[in-house]
């Protein structure tokens, strides 16, 4: 009979070639049933862990192991709580797939990959990966001494892939070309860098598509190129192109404005030398006072615009072609000369040229006198001065008027309305009024279709108001997107806001900008005169005033000044003084809303939200103060208190209950916070002294105060990632909507804005919105908060959606802190 296999021999030699397997290879493997007893590692395992190694037989619990090692990584100080890192591997452990890295107390680091097996049990690959973080930890070094060596070299210096795609750049070439910082981006295009600057006038008159075509041939050039171009600012830069092997192409940008100017200061000497010694190139006159006959110069008649034979020598050929305003003043200087008055004859005057035009002359002259001081000869020069002339009317002119849109500014603004009051005075009676007007939502014009586009709409908007306006009247831009306008003989109010509606009207009239059709509106105060007012800053004041209640109101809209708009505006004086010294004053109170989790029904944590206590207006809402908070800066103390008491609170319910999971603190930072250098040191040192993990806070942080400067906030931000700290954008949908940062900045969660979620179950728009935002958070990694959450339906929607957390008064207001543990304490599930 054939012999029979025997099946627990047969096992027995499968385990042990198993085990032979597991033995020889470099990586630690170990296995876990599915009571998460340890059922068998191999010696790779033992070595990588030796404090643990006692430990390592069949039946082991993996907690055990853990504790093992969270008491090894404590003593060794890699670990601040190893209870909390013992919850959070073991969080980890029960994820399906999970890979981990940890360093150890002898200072190497291990990869860990955990997966679930078909019995329930796990299996774990560890390996040893200290010297690929070596090399990380190099190459990092590497590439940060690259970095500090761009940033110190006096050129510019921009890389490009073979795509032509920006992949590195220094901040002198950033300041030499002065580029946006929406372009500061690594894989910005070439081709639309060099575009928006034809489109800004970098590369001269014409078609900006076309010279940006030329130059990006230029550039791209495979055999390198080299010129030079003048900036907008006046600047001369050297560009030099170099093509790299890969396809792509290094660029410098060289200063060498002053070397331009040296050359051209030296080209100057020697044309001046040059004329010097060909004879001046002014016209040169020479009098005969006997005989009354004046040589001319070629030169001189070429300045008239004549030849020659055109002119004769007779003293009329000049005194005739004088401006009929200028003669008296010129033989008056003349004969005060002659008379032995004055030491020199100098006169500036209008001269009249051949093609019909003044132009401005500048004539010296100096008498020859017999031994009597008589004078019997006077000769002299005649220099061209109009172009000086020209531009100091045009100083002059600009130093009184807006240079964008040619109207009055500021300065001659009040110096007219100065006028008008003190006319009034004079006479004992006045009439005029006074509209201060402001461009509602310019920003988002700006921001939008670009500042070229914006300083359009400013241009079209003077030209708009000089149309309404009457003859008389005086309109002046004071400033960015705000315009004044003096109205002269104007006693009524009806008056005053019938020609401020006419001005509306005009300002309302569809304009095109960058082929779209652009509506603006404006917010408009009146202030008419009052014997009361001592200055024109005085009713300029209460026009501005006017003009904020105007906004306050609605936008689009007239309001006239009324005492209580200065008492209102005193009075936010007054809240600013007690703003101040609120948080001296102990103050400021935080109020804690709950943040649920949509899985398991209950708190997953706070967000912390600040209040405050007002000795004489009791407690105001962040609505009453944190906008002139930010106005005044105030908001970055108060900031940095509300971060640091919400992370001692949140240490304080950590402690009281041990058994429940750790809960979460969300907390604000405002855009004057972020934008603060020593932001990351003010979160660590808060982290610190509170004692609470980065990984239980999480920062919101608005869409807007991310995108003012992209570059610096990824920076920002992954020094907070690297803190543990969760990232959240709040508000989301309201501000930038930007697709590209969801993609860029590191964050953990979107936060959807209440206003999408307070009629979604009634408006399909709204829950469309939020079904995207949803969607697109969850194919990026991202969790979503939906906020403002009021009613059971809206509940049920969310979690239809799949939407993990959501906050609002369906679950509880933002309450005390003695609310705050009562809600803990009794683990409500919704």
């Amino acid at each position: 009979m054939p012999s029979r296999s025997n099946p627990v021999s047969a096992s027995l030699d499968i385990e042990g070639l198993l085990i032979d397997a597991l033995e020889s290879v470099d990586e630690g493997f170990v296995f876990f049933d599915a009571d998460d007893r340890l059922v068998l590692c191999n010696d790779r395992y033992r070595a990588l862990y030796p404090h643990i190694a006692p430990l390592c037989v069949p039946g082991t619990p993996y907690r055990a192991l853990l504790e093992a090692d969270a008491a090894d990584k404590h003593a060794a100080g890699l670990i601040d709580d190893p209870e909390a890192w013992i919850q959070e591997r073991l969080e980890q452990h029960l994820a399906p797939q999970r890979l981990i890295e940890q360093r150890q107390s002898n200072g190497h680091w291990v990869q860990i990959s955990e997966h679930l097996t078909v019995d329930g049990g796990s299996a774990g690959i560890h390996h040893d990966i200290t010297e690929m973080k070596a090399r990380e930890e190099q190459l990092e070094r590497y590439s940060h001494m690259l970095r500090d060596t761009l940033e110190n070299i006096s050129q510019g210096l921009a890389g490009y892939d073979r795509d032509h795609r920006m992949t590195l750049w220094n901040e002198r070439y950033v300041e030499l070309i002065d580029l946006p910082p929406h372009f500061r981006i690594a894989g910005t295009p070439l081709l639309d860098i060099i575009r928006f600057c034809a489109d800004r006038g970098d590369y001269g008159p014409g078609d900006p598509e076309t010279l940006a075509r030329i130059s990006y041939q230029h550039l791209t050039n495979p055999r390198g190129h080299s010129y030079e171009r003048r900036t907008t600012r006046g600047r001369m830069l050297e560009i030099r192109v170099v093509p790299i092997r890969d396809g792509g192409l290094v660029a410098t940008f060289t200063d060498i404005t002053e070397r331009k100017q040296a050359e051209e200061a030296l080209r100057q000497s020697e044309e001046r030398y040059a004329l010097a010694a060909a004879g001046a190139n002014d016209g040169l006159w020479d009098w005969d006072l006997e005989a009354n006959h004046i040589f001319y110069s070629s030169r001189w008649k070429q300045m008239l615009g004549h030849a020659d034979p055109e002119i004769g020598d007779g003293p009329e050929e000049w005194f005739s072609r004088i401006h009929p305003y200028d003669v008296q003043q010129v033989t008056a200087q003349l004969d005060a000369h002659l008379a032995g008055a004055l030491s020199h004859f100098e006169s500036e005057h209008r001269m009249l040229h051949e093609d019909g035009t003044y132009h401005w002359m500048l004539t010296r002259g100096q008498a020859v006198r017999d031994r009597h001081q008589r004078a019997y000869r006077i000769a002299g020069s005649q220099t061209d001065i109009t172009a000086r002339k020209l531009a100091e009317e045009r100083v002059q002119h600009d130093a009184l008027h807006d240079t964008l849109t040619g109207l009055p500014n500021r300065v001659l603004f009040i110096d007219r309305l100065r006028q008008t009051l003190a006319r009034g005075k004079r006479t004992g009676s006045s009439a005029f009024a006074v509209l201060f007007i402001d461009l509602d939502r310019f920003k988002v014009v700006n921001e939008s279709l670009g500042h070229m586009r914006g300083d359009e709409l400013l241009v079209t908007t003077a030209h708009r108001l000089e149309e309404v306006l009457r003859a008389g009247d005086t309109v002046a831009r004071m400033g960015g997107d705000e315009f004044a306008v003096l109205l002269e003989d104007t006693s009524s109010t009806v008056e005053a806001a019938s020609i401020a509606h006419q001005i509306l009207d005009a300002i309302s009239t569809p304009m095109l900008l960058d082929g779209k059709e652009i509506v603006s509106t404006a917010s408009i105060g009146v202030a008419l005169w009052d014997e009361n007012y001592k200055g024109p800053e005085d009713i300029l004041r209460d026009a501005d005033l006017a003009m904020y209640s105007a906004k306050s109101e609605g936008k689009a809209r007239i309001a006239l000044f009324h005492a209580t708009l200065h008492k209102r505006a005193v009075a936010i004086l007054d809240l600013e003084s007690d703003l101040r010294r609120a948080l001296d004053r102990n103050e400021m109170v935080l109020h804690y809303q709950p943040i649920i989790s949509l899985d398991s029904g209950q708190i997953n944590g706070f967000e912390a939200l600040v209040r405050w206590r007002h000795t004489d207006h009791g407690v105001l809402s962040p609505l009453d103060f944190i906008p002139l908070a930010e106005e005044t800066g105030l908001i970055v103390p108060i900031g940095e208190w509300v971060l640091r008491r919400a992370c001692e609170q949140m240490g304080i319910w950590h402690a009281d209950f041990p058994d429940r999971p750790p809960l979460q603190i969300n907390v604000n930072l405002s855009s004057r916070q972020f934008g603060k250098v020593d932001l990351v040191r003010s979160v660590i040192d808060t982290l610190q002294s509170s004692g609470m993990d980065g990984s239980f806070l999480k920062l919101e942080i608005t869409e807007s105060a991310l995108m003012e400067n992209a570059q610096r906030s990824t920076k920002m931000l992954e020094q907070l990632k690297q803190l543990k700290i969760k990232l959240s954008i709040d508000d989301f949908g309201t501000g930038y909507s930007s697709l590209a940062y969801l993609r860029t900045f590191p964050i953990d969660t979107i936060k959807i804005d209440k206003s999408f979620i307070t009629d979604m179950v009634t408006n399909r728009d709204n829950l469309e919105i939020v079904r995207t935002i949803t969607a697109l958070a969850h194919n990026l990694n991202l969790d979503v908060i939906a906020e403002g959450v009021e009613t059971a339906e809206q509940l049920a929607q969310l979690r239809a959606l799949g939407v993990e957390y959501a906050q609002g008064y369906f679950f509880s207001k933002p309450c005390d802190v003695p609310a705050a543990t009562e809600l803990i304490q009794r683990n409500q599930t919704w």
